[in-house]
Formats: structure tokens, sequence, C-alpha cells
């Protein structure tokens, strides 16, 4: 279930990331921040429900989660930011910021989701 949860979560808050990135000017902070506080929403409701069947305290899994989500996503999207254009460099001698931006968010996103999986599974939903 939590792929299914986590498949959807991820193609929502990609496409809304790169309409965010791209038409509104959000930048790489800011359209990966927006995206991830709304589908976080969902994805506490259904995973807790659905994936975990968690019956912790509420309160409890709502900090939790919501510790889980902040942490997976500064570590992913930092060390997304650092890595994937050196790696990009490497490869591609004139690729534009933009697309560095573009394709670091999508790397991001994959280890966030192993990373999120991870804090969701052995703490968050835990009572």
């Amino acid at each position: 279930m939590f792929l299914i949860i986590g498949g959807l979560n991820t193609l929502v808050s990609m496409g809304g990331m790169l309409l965010l990135y791209e038409y509104a000017g959000f930048g790489y902070w800011g359209s990966s921040a927006f995206m991830f506080t709304v589908c976080s929403v969902f994805s506490f409701v259904f995973n807790r429900k659905y994936s975990f069947k968690s019956d912790a305290p509420l309160m409890q899994s709502i900090i939790r989660f919501a510790v889980v989500i902040a942490v997976c996503y500064f570590i992913a999207f930092g060390l997304s930011a650092k890595i994937a254009p050196i790696i990009l460099g490497y490869f591609f001698t004139d690729i534009s910021v933009k697309l560095t931006d573009q394709i670091s968010m999508l790397f991001a996103q994959c280890i966030f989701t192993f990373l999120n999986y991870l804090g969701q599974r052995l703490w968050a939903f835990k009572k």
C-alpha cells in the first residue's frame, strides 16, 4: 500500500514541483518545499490508516511524521542540490542551471522516498 500511496504522491509532487519551478518562479527550494508540505497531509492520512494501520496516539504520530518529513526533505534535497550538479557537470559541459535543478529534484525525490519509508515504518507510526 505504501508504494501505491507513495507513487501517487511522487507523481503529484514531481508534477507540482516542475510546474511551480517552470511557471511560477518558485525556484528549487520553494517549489519542492511547497509541494512536500501539501503532499505530506495526504501522505499522513493515508499511510497512517492504510499502509501502517497505526493506532499510535494521533498527536504523537503527527509530530513524529512531521519530523520524519522535515529531516528526510532536508537530507534528500540538500544532498541532491550538492551532488547532482557535480555529477551532471562531469558528463555534460553545457547543462543549464534550470535543467540541473529539475534533475536534482528527481534525484532528491528518489532519496526522499527511501528515507521517508524507513522513518515512517520504524518510528513515525510506532506506539
